[in-house]
């Protein structure tokens, strides 16, 4: 197919060029995966456009009362947006692409960036104006194009896994899975479900967005392409050096020193060429790109004094869905490693704040857990083990923040490392993608697969089992911990692993402390306290915060997607899915209320959860005004609402 056939855009052409001299035989394949990524992070757009404020939602609902067709007239012309449907929290599915009639002339808007540029005409018209306009288009076009990437080799994926499940008679995802991990060297055969998660962020409109990163780096650096790269290491000194107290420095060395004696030995050598006292510095792994980009602009003082000293030591790696985690090939741990570049919404460093939060946190959420039995051994947290990170204490100095945030790593244990016999880690994320052994998605091979396993049950009555099953381990879990403990988990997509055995969800893994809410008076009534980094964004004085990211990650990212699609699949009541919720939420509280002490905690998070309205971030109007921190919060119907 001609590049001008496609008629693509510059981030796209270069993608072209890209495949034109690498894989000339993809080519075919890529104007239909072009198509596929425009539409939709067009959707994620519209859908940004209609929750968000942009468009008057009085007017919204108008004209949903009678017509799945939104007609919006401003002084250039009228735009069309054809809904096929709508779902809980105001989510909408696009019939088709928008069209704007300018001038009794209708033309099809065929990229998001498109449609973006009319809305600026219609902020303009309003006297609105947005600090990050060009950004986030950039942003957007961007995203496209590394979707339509993404897409392509999903494509390359499938084919390849075709040919292995020809081979070894691989009837489900499953069967699948363990011979790609036996094959492979995968210790942790949960990355092959993060391998299948292609499409990224399902509201975000800049999900697939790598600002920074080439054609080449995005393919090496990406779970989807089932790459590998070597991460390196460097040392640092103590006096330049911090970790969370409450780690002995000891149960540092001793880590590296049990995982890669080599490496030991080569910090050594360096040491020595150095003449300095091996046991005055900390390893630091460091990823690829930062080691070529960032290590000599934002530490050439300490290199050139000796302070950093380079280790001639490498590991294999493979990246994981978040490509600044990755996992040592044949080891039981994954490492977390600041990347300065921005992804979706934000430059993926890691904070002074979560080196030390991290271990502080997962010291006390693990306290928790045991005492809890981990809430009838339904939720386990993977949490930060360990971490170290290089340290300024020049306020004043150049670059302070950013040289705080840029050398530093933290240690988490696998998913696999929570498994029992028989059971399987899904990452969350990788239900709405494709299933490479039924080419529909992961979600609904689970649900088929358990349909099987109950065969003495209708289809309906297995789905409402497996829904209940699935909603039982992720909720019994994450609300006593926010309602009794003060902890907000953020539960997404991404984050939130299901545990199945036998194809029936058993328990959850939650990843990431880094974005969890506290609120520390609740935390601390129950006996739970801790030391945090000043001004963390994590702690917070009242249930708000905590109650919100709980709402906007766990119900609406998670939970919402999954309504919305079994009901659309297997033709039920998306409502009848959230009375389920509902009822297995009421149940939890009541439990709960049996505790004198939080009746008022069960009180306002009932609240919070059954409100009319409830507040989830404004992903799009974020990345607009450029603010990653002090987040935009827009009100939606609560599916949950007494």
């Amino acid at each position: 197919m001609l590049r001008s056939d496609l008629k693509l855009e510059k981030e796209e052409m270069k993608i072209y060029d890209f495949l034109e001299s690498k894989f000339p035989h993809l080519l075919d394949l890529y104007g239909n995966c072009v198509s596929k990524a425009r539409f939709m992070i067009m959707e994620r757009l519209v859908n940004a456009l209609l929750r968000e404020g942009f468009l008057e939602n009085e007017y919204i609902e108008a004209q949903l009362a009678y017509s799945m067709q939104l007609e919006f007239i401003f002084s250039r012309g009228k735009l069309i947006i054809p809904i096929a449907d709508r779902y809980s929290y105001n989510r909408f599915k696009l019939e088709c692409n928008p069209i704007f009639i300018e001038l009794n002339l209708p033309s099809e808007i065929v990229h998001p960036s498109f449609l973006l540029e009319v809305m600026n005409d219609v902020n303009e018209e309003q006297t609105k104006t947005y600090t990050n306009f060009r950004g986030f288009q950039a942003e957007l076009a961007n995203s496209v194009a590394n979707l339509a990437l993404s897409l392509l080799f999903q494509d390359v994926r499938m084919r390849e896994l075709q040919t292995v499940m020809d081979k070894t008679g691989s009837n489900s995802i499953f069967e699948l899975a363990e011979v790609i991990a036996r094959n492979e060297e995968l210790c942790d055969m949960s990355l092959f479900y993060e391998q299948l998660s292609v499409t990224g962020h399902l509201l975000h409109p800049c999900t697939k967005s790598k600002i920074g990163l080439s054609i080449e780096e995005i393919l090496h650096y990406s779970a989807e392409f089932d790459s590998t790269h070597y991460v390196h290491f460097v040392a640092i000194h103590k006096e330049i050096a911090y970790h969370n107290p409450k780690i002995k420095r000891e149960e540092i060395q001793q880590f590296w020193l049990r995982e890669y004696p080599e490496l030991i030995h080569e910090l050594k050598q360096s040491c020595i060429k150095n003449k300095q006292d091996i046991n005055d510095f900390f390893i630091i792994p460091i990823h690829p790109w930062q080691k070529e980009n960032v290590l000599d602009t934002l530490y050439s003082a300490e290199l050139a004094r000796g302070q950093i000293l380079v280790v001639d030591y490498a590991i294999t790696t493979k990246p994981t869905l978040s490509v600044r985690t990755v996992v040592p090939v044949e080891k039981n741990f994954h490492i977390k490693l600041p990347l300065n570049i921005q992804m979706t919404s934000a430059v993926r460093t890691i904070s002074p704040n979560s080196i030390h939060n991290g271990p502080e946190i997962t010291f006390i959420v693990n306290d928790i857990l045991s005492k809890e039995d981990y809430f009838n051994k339904t939720l386990h947290i993977i949490g930060e083990e360990l971490g170290v990170r290089f340290q300024s204490t020049q306020t004043s100095e150049h670059n302070f923040k950013d040289r705080n945030k840029n050398l530093s790593y933290l240690i988490r244990k696998t998913p696999t490392s929570f498994l029992d016999e028989g059971e399987h880690a899904v990452v969350a994320c990788a239900l709405f993608n494709l299933s490479p052994v039924t080419k529909r998605f992961f979600l609904f091979e689970m649900v088929e697969q358990f349909h099987l396993r109950n065969r003495l049950n209708s289809m309906e009555e297995n789905l409402f089992l497996f829904f209940k099953k699935y909603m039982t381990v992720v909720l019994s879990g994450v609300i006593p911990l926010m309602t009794k403990y003060g902890i907000g988990l953020e539960g997404h997509l991404q984050n939130t692993l299901i545990v199945l055995k036998e194809w029936e969800p058993v328990k959850v893994l939650i990843r990431d402390l880094g974005g969890v809410r506290i609120d520390q008076k609740r935390l601390e009534r129950k006996g739970f306290y801790g030391t945090y980094f000043p001004g963390s964004v994590t702690i917070n004085e009242d249930e708000i915060g905590m109650q919100n990211k709980v709402i906007h990650t766990v119900f609406q990212s998670h939970i919402g997607e999954l309504t919305y699609h079994l009901a659309k699949e297997y033709q039920v009541n998306e409502q009848i899915l959230w009375d389920m919720v509902k009822e297995i939420c009421s149940g939890i509280f009541l439990d709960l209320e049996k505790d004198e002490t939080i009746k008022m905690n069960v009180e306002r998070d009932r609240a919070a959860l059954f409100g009319e309205t409830i507040q989830t971030k404004a992903l799009t109007l974020m990345r607009l005004t450029d603010d990653v921190t002090d987040y935009a919060f827009i009100d939606l119907p609560n599916p949950l609402r007494d």
